[in-house]
């Protein structure tokens, strides 16, 4: 399915608003980008925050099919091990996939704000030590809990 939207929790709004304002310490050109982000940390921190209230939605067009989609897929695969969510490209499969992602999503956002909030002034830096806990993962087949492990979260 190549239409649809992608929500934001309305309690994030500040959130998104910082983190992508660059006039203030806004590191993310994009919600979308602020949003991938945030969906590989809450997967990875096992932070998921279910939502009933959104903001402006986030038009499903500006993602990038070939990647942007294939983590979500992954994610969403690895969350249910329901391979009929990534291939029936049913409505229902479409929409239980983006909840998925956009509540892995909510929780990875307030990670990365708090990380970013903690130290504003290298705000940047800490970002990227954060990320950079991540090479240490490979190419091998991993569960959430062994990539955990790994980089020590």
């Amino acid at each position: 399915m190549a239409t649809g939207r992608i929500r934001r929790p309305k309690s994030q709004e500040v959130i998104y608003n910082e983190l992508t304002n660059k006039k203030e310490f806004g590191m993310f050109n994009t919600y979308k980008d602020l949003f991938m982000l945030g969906l590989v940390v809450g997967f990875l921190e096992e932070r998921k925050v279910p939502f009933d209230q959104t903001l402006e939605e986030i038009n499903w067009q500006v993602f990038n099919m070939d990647t942007d989609e294939s983590v979500i897929n992954m994610i969403a695969y690895l969350e249910t091990e329901d391979l009929n969510l990534i291939y029936d490209g049913t409505e229902g499969s479409f929409k239980h996939k983006i909840k998925i992602a956009e509540e892995y999503a909510a929780g990875g956002v307030e990670k990365v704000y708090e990380l970013v909030i903690a130290d504003q002034k290298n705000a940047m830096q800490v970002l990227i030590d954060y990320i950079q806990k991540f090479e240490e993962v490979n190419e091998q087949t991993y569960t959430t809990k062994q990539i955990k492990d790994d980089i020590n979260l």
